[in-house]
């Protein structure tokens, strides 16, 4: 490789080097996901919403109550002859009338409705704490996807470095035996493409590495320059039963709840429906104030004031084709929820079971992998050591720090499809936001 090749790669290892500066671990990047995803806040909105909604008030069960004033004055010409020949005729007449009333209306009975819409209020707050506590758990498994294939990713790029160093070796040896006459030219450009191909590697890593902590940072919604540092993820040896996970799935699952709630709420509008249907009984009550004051005519003052009470009952006609062709329209969304529901539970199972499979695969795969990875290690070990003693060839060589490099990866590999696994069957179990 030339020098200047030789440079660049030093000086963007260092410069990657000096980015790495904060540690960022798992719960970090979750909380300040928590506090700035804005999906989250716009659920938390909505929280409030349908809280601030929710009230006997706004379902109707408080008395309406109003307050009048009036005040008028006119002035008019007046002509009036009276039974008794009296007759009047004036120009002018000024006429001043002054009043003012209360009235209190409480509906006694309206085929429960008010009990039915408080009901459809609640349901609907539950709905919407079901929808944050959704956005909640979507948030945690994206931060915790992203973080675990940053971790993956560093870790390829360490095992990158520890081949190098044998690529590095072969590469010096063949250059060496190439000088003295003891081997062919074709060995030592042999082991340079070998070595550059690996130095290749590394640089698309250092790069993977860079835009997979960009795309965290944008999650996180800060600069997608920050510099950060992961922690090494534990590997989860143990999973919930099956039976728990299904279990689970069907009770806790946040998805699973809101097609639930859905359904509820539109039986709670059905009953609505249903209770427009039947009449209202209202008690009414009031206070009156009335003053009239006039310059002429039959009655120059007039005051009432006092108490009213009454009731009165409404009913609704020809209002029952309406409701029924409403009600069919109920009876559809139902049966299209409960066919909702039943594909999201199908879907939500098969993705659980293929998620429970590749935890299991992956377990397994890792606990063959450690072994197999230190039988490579040791052969490669030995086959360098032949190959200073010129015992092997250099193809034998490659192929032994070959099976190295691919070792290493179906390792690292393993392992993240074992944490990627088991993040995807708690989050379709709905208890992410739990285990954090």
């Amino acid at each position: 490789m030339k020098k200047s090749s030789k440079i660049f790669l030093i000086l963007f290892s260092i410069v990657c080097t000096s980015q790495a500066q904060e540690v960022l671990s798992l719960n970090e990047a979750i909380g300040i996901a928590l506090k700035r995803n804005y999906n989250i806040q716009l659920a938390l909105n909505d929280v409030e919403i349908a809280r601030a909604s929710n009230s006997w008030a706004a379902a109707g069960k408080l008395p309406t109550a109003t307050l009048n004033g009036f005040s008028n004055n006119s002035l008019t010409n007046l002509n009036q002859k009276l039974n008794n020949g009296t007759e009047i005729v004036r120009n002018g007449v000024r006429n001043s009338t002054l009043g003012a009333n209360g009235q209190l209306s409480y509906r006694i009975y309206g085929g429960k409705r008010v009990n039915i819409i408080k009901e459809r209020f609640n349901l609907q707050e539950a709905l919407s704490n079901e929808g944050l506590k959704q956005d909640i758990n979507l948030a945690i498994f994206e931060v915790t996807n992203r973080y675990i294939n940053i971790n993956r990713l560093i870790r390829q790029r360490n095992a990158i470095l520890e081949t190098i160093s044998f690529f590095e070796e072969r590469s010096k040896l063949s250059k060496s035996r190439f000088e003295i006459g003891t081997a062919g030219k074709n060995d030592y450009l042999q082991s340079q493409v070998d070595l550059n191909v690996q130095r290749n590697n590394e640089i698309n890593l250092i790069n993977n590495i860079q835009l997979a902590k960009m795309d965290l940072n944008e999650i996180l919604a800060r600069d997608p320059n920050t510099p950060f540092d992961v922690d090494e993820i534990n590997i989860p040896e143990n999973l919930p039963s099956k039976a728990e996970m299904l279990a689970a799935i069907d009770s806790l699952n946040p998805q699973m709840i809101m097609l639930r709630y859905n359904k509820k709420i539109l039986d709670q509008n059905a009953h609505e429906i249903k209770a427009l249907q039947k009449p209202s009984v209202f008690v009414n009550g009031g206070v009156n104030f009335n003053y009239n004051n006039n310059t002429a005519g039959f009655n120059l003052f007039q005051q009432t004031y006092g108490p009213t009470a009454g009731f009165n009952i409404s009913y609704p006609l020809f209002t029952n084709p309406i409701a029924k062709q409403q009600l069919s329209i109920i009876r559809l969304q139902q049966i299209n929820q409960d066919l909702q529901l039943e594909s999201m539970k199908q879907s939500l199972w098969s993705f659980a079971a293929d998620a429970y499979q590749n935890f299991e695969n992956a377990k397994s795969l890792i606990a063959l992998e450690a072994s197999n990875l230190d039988i490579i290690r040791e052969h490669n070990s030995i086959a360098m050591e032949r190959f200073r003693k010129a015992s092997i060839t250099t193809v034998e060589l490659r192929q032994a720090q070959l099976n190295l490099v691919e070792a290493q990866n179906r390792i690292i590999n393993a392992r993240f499809v074992l944490k990627q696994s088991e993040l995807q069957i708690l989050w379709v179990m709905g208890s992410l936001a739990e285990t954090e």
